[in-house]
């Protein structure tokens, strides 16, 4: 791949660098753990649709600024889930547990294998950033993973109401490094996001960490972070 004039390279962070360890964004390593009542059952169908409606309720709360801003959201979505699943024993304990496990445990993400090698050998030659549709706890793992040091800005959206599509954080990561948006390849598993990428002027990759087969994309496409020089 042509890197000729590259100055910089900004990531998407969910599914582009790391993804949920459990294969869910919000069924956290303890989750399943945390419910105290054996006897309750629920089908994952319930499951899901109270996951979806505890969703619509959070995607409407954009400003979000510290952990304890997200570990009161998430109590809220929690507290959500367990109601419409019609779950027997709700109290503040279990609600408190679950928002706890999303927000402050660490090992809620796997970072792909080509992580931190791929960091460390892109780092020596480009300006490296992250851009994130995501919450203020994704740094805190960034840091206690020692990924962190990698990277000259970490633009989180929640922190500033915004999400990749409206372009704001592009700015806000461009103007932090120093760079013309012609200068900067964005990395992202989604092309709606990449489209706005583009839009603003940066140069978009699309990144398939699943290895589809089928895979189509207007832009080029890369399966790893070994795949950059």
């Amino acid at each position: 791949m042509n890197m000729n004039n590259i100055k910089a390279i900004l990531f998407d962070s969910g599914r582009t660098l790391n993804v949920p360890r459990t294969g869910h964004w919000f069924i956290t390593p303890n989750f399943f753990n945390i419910f105290n009542d054996t006897s309750f059952q629920y089908t994952e169908d319930q499951l899901s649709e109270a996951m979806n409606k505890a969703c619509d309720h959070i995607s409407k709360i954009l400003l979000v600024k510290t952990e304890e801003d997200e570990f009161a959201m998430f109590k809220e979505f929690y507290e959500i889930v367990l109601k419409e699943i019609k779950y027997t024993s709700i109290n503040e304990e279990i609600i408190n547990s679950l928002a706890s496990d999303n927000v402050y445990n660490d090992d809620k993400f796997y970072f792909f294998d080509d992580v931190k090698p791929g960091l460390q050998r892109l780092k020596d030659k480009y300006i490296l950033g992250v851009v994130s549709d995501t919450w203020p706890s994704l740094e805190r793992v960034f840091i206690n993973k020692s990924l962190r040091k990698y990277f000259s800005t970490f633009v989180m959206s929640s922190i500033y109401g915004s999400y990749k599509a409206e372009k704001v954080l592009f700015k806000i990561a461009i103007e932090e490094i120093g760079v013309k948006p012609e200068e900067v390849i964005f990395i992202d598993d989604s092309e709606s996001n990449l489209i706005a990428a583009e839009d603003f002027g940066m140069i978009p990759i699309l990144i398939d960490r699943y290895d589809r087969n089928d895979i189509e994309s207007k832009y080029p496409i890369i399966k790893s972070l070994n795949d950059l020089n």
